[in-house]
């Protein structure tokens, strides 16, 4: 089995770590984490002219026409940078549900524009109970002269505060299925009703609680009452992809460890030439490998449209732990500079505590597996 790149893919990876290396090093990230708005617009520009965040968008609205996988090799390097940039709330849970779902009118209007960075989107899902089953929607969505009026609350929403529009799943009939009459609704997030609550993450990230009073939407996104397939769906590739950003990250606190037991000596030699550590670091090793294949393999099926949802909980779970042992172990290493706000380990430390409880824990996922 080969599970190398293809050489576009290669080419991709060189281009995208060059441009974060030299666009976004460590003090513009302490910067963009510390600032208003999370991001810079700046540079997202830079990376829309690029072609990075059309980068899985179809040719005719815009986009490079790539796959899952390209966009796997490009949120590797965003995890291996900790990129702050609305990548993965405006591609993958924006316009990944729009192309799958979405009429012509609907991607003419939004594709094309996030491809070039006009619009930012983002996925509102998740209810203050926190779970990602169907029946915890509660946000509810009734007929008002031919459109519809929300009500409700969404928790941990990314890019709230900057996203043009929102994907909203409500429900617009209770029946006796817990999927039955939800809908994605395409919500101007900029429309009167709406409510903004910033919540404060460890990772430094942008989650808003976002509240809808009676917030009039007319624009429906897939099938009236049937939306549970494409929210199943997003979320399947979302989970995936995250793994791998998570990968990433993870290799990036490996190289950073091994790189710090050369360098620092005790007892007159490299701690790395201890065979403790050197049991540790190959330990890291073998665990950010593992994690690299399952992610991967979880992309791949859904890229090419096989069933995944056993793949994809296997790589959620692996990778989710493979992060927590990974940068526990770097800051075993480091000792109390690994701790240090003012040194980089605790970017990635911090970042795989936020990922490992979102779209779902370990524990969540390995439940999930049947054999």
């Amino acid at each position: 089995m080969d599970f190398s790149l293809s050489q576009g893919q290669e080419l991709l990876r060189r281009e995208m770590r060059h441009f974060l290396d030299a666009e976004y090093p460590k003090a513009v990230v302490r910067e963009l984490e510390s600032s208003e708005l999370g991001y810079s617009p700046d540079l997202w520009k830079k990376m829309s002219d690029l072609g990075w965040v059309g980068l899985i968008i179809p040719e005719e609205y815009d986009g490079a026409g790539g796959s899952l996988l390209d966009l796997a090799v490009l949120f590797e390097e965003i995890g291996r940078a900790v990129c702050p940039c609305p990548m993965f709330s405006t591609v993958v849970l924006g316009a990944l549900p729009v192309m799958e779902k979405g009429n012509e009118e609907q991607k003419n209007k939004i594709l094309s524009r996030v491809a070039s960075g006009e619009y930012l989107l983002s996925l509102a899902f998740t209810e203050p109970e926190a779970d990602y089953e169907p029946g915890f929607i509660a946000t509810s969505a009734s007929y008002n002269n031919g459109g519809f009026t929300i009500n409700g609350a969404k928790l941990f929403v990314q890019n709230a505060h900057i996203a043009d529009y929102l994907l909203v799943v409500a429900r617009i009939t209770n029946g006796g299925y817990e999927n039955e009459g939800l809908s994605v609704f395409i919500v101007d997030r900029k429309a009167p009703g709406i409510i903004l609550t910033p919540l404060k993450t460890i990772a430094g990230d942008r989650l808003f609680e976002v509240e809808f009073n009676d917030t009039a939407c007319s624009v429906v996104l897939g099938e009236i009452n049937n939306g549970w397939p494409l929210v199943e769906s997003t979320l399947h590739q979302a989970t995936a992809i995250q793994c791998v950003e998570m990968v990433g990250l993870a290799q990036k606190a490996l190289e950073l460890t091994n790189e710090y037991s050369k360098n620092r000596i005790q007892f007159d030699r490299p701690i790395g030439s201890f065979q403790a550590v050197q049991h540790q670091l190959v330990d890291m090793f073998i665990d950010i490998e593992g994690a690299r294949w399952t992610a991967y393999q979880a992309v791949w099926r859904l890229d090419k449209g096989l069933p995944a949802m056993r793949e994809v909980s296997i790589a959620k779970a692996w990778t989710s732990n493979t992060c927590q042992r990974v940068t526990y172990g770097a800051q075993h290493i480091h000792g109390g500079v690994g701790m240090d706000m003012d040194y980089d380990l605790q970017f990635y430390f911090r970042r795989a505590k936020a990922l490992e409880l979102s779209f779902g824990t370990a524990p969540v996922h390995t439940a999930n597996i049947q054999i």
